[in-house]
């Protein structure tokens, strides 16, 4: 059986510009995926629970959770409101650093 690769796999090979940018996105996705988890899951609350909070469904829940796309500001505030958290957004360079 032929060995899978994994994301870090991936990142340690040499992309064209073209595949870095993609690389990049579906790592985005992926972190906003655990990040939605992680605070449902903090909150104490099921993905019921949270979509009620949220305006939205259970179902879209389950999407945010599996990777259904890319979140948008509106989506994060809702979701920051919803788990008792404040939403912080920045832009320059190296901010996930601090």
């Amino acid at each position: 059986m032929a060995k899978r690769t994994t994301w870090n796999d991936l990142k340690e090979q040499t992309l064209s510009p073209a595949g870095r940018r993609a690389y990049e996105d579906e790592a985005s996705i992926a972190a906003f995926q655990v990040l939605v988890y992680r605070l449902r899951t903090e909150a104490g609350l099921t993905q019921a629970d949270l979509a009620a909070r949220m305006g939205t469904t259970q179902s879209a829940i389950a999407r945010m959770e599996g990777g259904g796309g890319r979140p948008n500001l509106e989506t994060l505030e809702k979701l920051a409101t919803a788990v008792g958290a404040e939403l912080v957004v920045g832009v320059g360079e190296h901010l996930s650093e601090d």
